[in-house]
C-alpha cells in the first residue's frame, strides 16, 4: 500500500465510523459529521487510524516472513 491507498482506508473508515452512529440514531444525512470532523478532528482521527493501518500492515509482512 502506498500512502494515499493509506490515507483513503482512514477516511474510510471515519466515514463508516460515522454511518454506524449515525445509523444507530436515525441520522439521514451526514451534515454533523461533516461539520464535526473538519479540521483538528478529522485531522486527529485520520493520523489514528493512519497509525493503526501502519501496525496491521507490518505484523501481516511480520507474519508472513515467518
Amino acid at each position: 500500500m502506498n500512502k494515499q491507498d493509506i490515507q483513503d482506508l482512514a477516511f474510510n473508515a471515519l466515514s463508516q465510523a460515522c454511518v454506524h452512529i449515525q445509523d444507530h440514531f436515525g441520522v439521514k444525512t451526514g451534515d454533523t459529521a461533516g461539520l464535526f470532523f473538519s479540521g483538528l478532528e478529522e485531522d486527529a482521527i485520520i493520523e489514528i487510524f493512519t497509525r493503526y493501518i501502519q501496525t496491521e500492515i507490518m505484523v501481516k509482512s511480520y507474519e508472513e516472513e515467518q
